[in-house]
C-alpha cells in the first residue's frame, strides 16, 4: 500500500509538470564580476515567463547609475511544447569602489538573487596616461585661520582638459552636516601647463557647516569619455552594431553637456570620428576644514556670522505721518555679506507704548557677485497708533560676529520720535441730552395721571393691547427667521481665522525652524495648525501627522527629536520646506465632496 501511494504521488507530480512544464524562473547574472572603476557593468536579467512586467531597477540607485537598458525575447517550440525566454541587458556605472552588492530585483511577483561585483582601481599606467589629457583640482578659501559654524566657506573646482576629451559630467561632493550652494555661472578660459594648452572650466561654491569640529569635504568626481588615437587600419574595419549603438548612446552627452553651459566647442564632438573613445573617471583630493563653535565672548541672542551687516528701514511715507486708528507700513531690510538669506534669523522688534505692531512673515533671498553670497531679509511691520500725542519708536540693535576681524559688532536702527494726530476714526462717547426731565411734584400725581389715562378712554386701551401683542408676535417671528438664517450662514461659512494671528504664528514657527529649536517649533506648529485648519482639537504632533495630507514623516521626525534618544541634532530645514510648500489637512469624504478644489495653505 505504501509503495502504491508513493507511485501515485510521483504520477501526480509528473502530470503537473506535463500540464505546466515552465515553472516561474527569474535569474540575474553578470558578464564580469570584477571591473575597473571607469568601465560599465553589464547585468543580465532573464525570465522564462511571457510577461509584460518590467524589472524594478530603483533598488540600484543607491550604489549605481543606470546608463541604459535593452530587451530581447525568444520563443522555442520543441515536441509541441512552447517555452519563452525574455532578457533585459542593463548597463550600470558604480558610484564607488570595492565590493558592492547588487540587491534582489523584482519582476512582478518573482525576485532575482542578489549578486556581488568588485570595482577596482585603474592600473597606474592608465591613470598616468589619462592625467596627461584631463585632470581636476579643488580648493577651499577660508578667511584667515578660523572658520566658524554657519560661516560661508568658498569651494572651487577646476577641470583641465585638452582636445582628446569627448564628453564629461561632474558629481559634486555630498557633505554631511553642511549646505552647499553654487556661486554664479561657470567660468571658462585657457591656460598653459608645462608648455601644453588646456581649456579650464571653473565652478565655484560656498559651503555652510552646521556643526563644529572636522568638516570632511569628499572628492569631486568627473566621469566621461576621451578619444583614443586612430590607428592606421581602423578605416578598413567595418563599424560593428555594438560600436554604432555606443556612438548613438553617447551622442546624448551633447544634449546634456558638462556643467550648466557647455564648456566644449561644437567641433569637439566632431572629433569622435577621428577614433574610438574610452571611458574615464578622475577625482580631486578630499579636503578637511576645522570648524570652530560659537565663541564664548559672543553675547548676542542669536548667532549671526558675516563679513558685513547692513540694516536700514523705510516707510510708506517719508517722513511717516501717524494718525489714530490708521495703519502705517515700515519695512526693515537686513543685508548680510557671506550668509544666505535663509540663514538670517528673524529679529526681535521692541514694542512701543501707545501703538500696536503687526509683523508679516519675513521674505528672504540670496544674491551673488560671483565671489561671495549676499543674504537679504525684508520684514514688513504695520504700526497702528491707539492714542494721539508724541510717540517714540525704540531703536533696534542687532548683534553679529565679524568673521574678518574676529569680534562682535552691533548694527543699530535709530529711534523715531513721531507725533500722532487724531484720524478719521473717533471713539463714540455716551450721549447726553440738553433737556432737563420734568420732575413730578409727588408720587400721587404720577399715579393719578396714569389712572386718568387708563380709565378715560377704554377703546384706546384695547387698541394699545392689540398693538403690543402684534408687536411681540412680529418680533418673535423676525427673531426666529434671523436665528434660522444665522445658523445656516454659520454652518456654511465657518468663522474666518484672524489673519494677523495666523501670520504671527507662522513667523514664530519659521523662526524656531531657523534656530533649530524643536521645543519652540512644537509649540508654534500646534498653534499654527489650530489657526490654519480652524481645528481646536489639535493638541499634539501625533494628531497633526495623522490628519496632514503630506509631510507626516517630517512631523514625526520633530516628535522623535523631542522624545527620542537623539535630542540635539534636529534640523528645521525639512519643516520649513513643508510649511512654505503648504501644510494641507487631509479631507474627509464629506469635505472632499463639498470642496474638491481646496488649495494648500501658503502654496510656494
Amino acid at each position: 500500500m505504501v509503495n502504491r501511494a508513493v507511485t501515485n504521488l510521483i504520477l501526480l507530480i509528473v502530470l503537473a509538470v506535463s500540464i505546466n512544464p515552465a515553472f516561474a524562473d527569474v535569474r540575474a547574472s553578470l558578464k564580469q564580476s570584477t571591473v575597473y572603476e571607469t568601465d560599465p557593468i553589464t547585468l543580465l536579467i532573464e525570465t522564462n515567463q511571457n510577461t509584460n512586467a518590467k524589472p524594478d531597477l530603483s533598488v540600484l540607485s543607491k550604489n549605481f547609475q543606470v546608463l541604459g537598458t535593452s530587451t530581447s525575447s525568444q520563443v522555442n517550440i520543441l515536441n509541441g511544447q512552447r517555452s519563452y525566454k525574455k532578457t533585459w541587458t542593463v548597463s550600470l556605472q558604480a558610484n564607488k569602489k570595492g565590493n558592492i552588492s547588487i540587491p534582489s530585483i523584482a519582476i512582478g511577483n518573482e525576485k532575482t538573487k542578489s549578486l556581488k561585483v568588485t570595482i577596482i582601481d585603474l592600473p597606474p599606467e592608465v591613470k598616468e596616461e589619462t592625467s596627461k589629457h584631463v585632470f581636476v583640482e579643488s580648493s577651499v578659501d577660508s578667511l584667515g585661520d578660523k572658520t566658524y559654524v554657519q560661516q560661508q566657506i568658498p569651494y572651487t573646482v577646476k577641470l583641465f582638459y585638452d582636445s582628446t576629451m569627448q564628453s564629461a559630467e561632474m558629481l559634486p561632493p555630498e557633505i554631511d552636516n553642511a549646505v552647499m550652494e553654487q556661486l554664479g555661472d561657470d567660468r571658462r578660459f585657457q591656460i598653459k601647463r608645462a608648455g601644453k594648452l588646456f581649456t579650464v572650466v571653473e565652478k565655484r561654491y560656498v559651503i555652510s557647516p552646521e556643526k563644529s569640529g572636522k568638516l570632511h569635504i569628499p572628492p569631486t568626481v568627473i566621469k566621461g569619455r576621451m578619444l583614443l588615437p586612430k590607428d592606421k587600419n581602423q578605416a578598413k574595419r567595418p563599424v560593428s552594431d555594438r560600436q554604432d549603438f555606443m556612438n548613438r548612446f553617447f551622442q546624448d552627452f551633447r544634449q546634456d553637456p558638462f556643467f550648466n553651459n557647455s564648456p566644449f566647442p561644437d567641433d569637439l564632438f566632431s572629433q569622435r570620428s577621428r577614433g574610438t573613445s574610452k571611458p574615464f573617471s578622475i577625482k580631486s583630493e578630499s579636503l578637511v576644514v576645522d570648524v570652530l563653535p560659537v565663541p564664548k565672548e559672543y553675547s548676542g541672542s542669536v548667532w549671526l556670522p558675516a563679513e558685513q551687516l547692513i540694516v536700514k528701514d523705510s516707510w510708506t511715507r517719508s517722513p511717516p505721518e501717524l494718525k489714530v486708528g490708521e495703519p502705517v507700513t515700515r519695512t526693515i531690510t537686513l543685508q548680510a555679506k557671506g550668509l544666505a538669506g535663509s540663514q538670517i534669523p528673524t529679529i526681535d522688534i521692541p514694542k512701543p507704548n501707545g501703538i500696536k505692531i503687526y509683523p508679516e512673515t519675513p521674505s528672504s533671498e540670496t544674491r551673488t557677485d560671483g565671489n561671495t553670497v549676499f543674504g537679504i531679509q525684508r520684514l514688513k511691520l504695520s504700526y497702528i497708533p491707539n492714542k494721539s500725542g508724541s510717540i517714540t519708536i525704540p531703536e533696534i540693535k542687532i548683534d553679529w560676529w565679524d568673521v574678518k576681524n574676529k569680534k562682535q559688532k552691533t548694527a543699530t536702527l535709530p529711534a523715531w520720535n513721531l507725533s500722532v494726530t487724531k484720524g478719521d476714526f473717533v471713539e463714540e462717547e455716551p450721549y447726553l441730552s440738553n433737556e432737563k426731565p420734568v420732575k413730578p411734584e409727588n408720587n400721587d400725581q404720577i399715579s393719578n395721571s396714569l389712572s386718568s389715562n387708563s380709565d378715560d378712554n377704554p377703546e384706546s386701551n384695547n387698541v394699545n393691547h392689540w398693538k403690543i401683542v402684534a408687536g411681540i408676535l412680529l418680533g418673535l417671528l423676525f427673531a426666529a427667521i434671523g436665528f434660522w438664517l444665522a445658523r445656516k450662514f454659520l454652518k456654511a461659512s465657518p468663522t474666518p481665522t484672524n489673519k494677523q494671528d495666523l501670520e504671527l504664528a507662522r513667523g514664530k514657527l519659521l523662526n524656531a525652524c531657523t534656530h533649530n529649536d524643536p521645543k519652540s517649533a512644537e509649540k508654534n506648529l500646534i498653534k499654527y495648525v489650530q489657526l490654519a485648519w480652524s481645528d481646536n482639537s489639535i493638541h499634539n504632533l501625533h494628531s497633526i501627522s495623522k490628519h496632514t495630507q503630506s509631510g507626516a514623516d517630517v512631523i514625526l521626525e520633530l516628535e522623535q527629536s523631542l522624545y527620542g534618544l537623539d535630542k540635539d541634532n534636529w534640523q528645521g530645514r525639512n519643516l520649513t520646506q513643508l510649511i512654505e510648500t503648504g501644510l494641507v489637512k487631509k479631507l474627509t469624504n464629506k469635505e472632499s465632496q463639498s470642496d474638491p478644489d481646496l488649495k494648500p495653505l501658503y502654496p510656494s
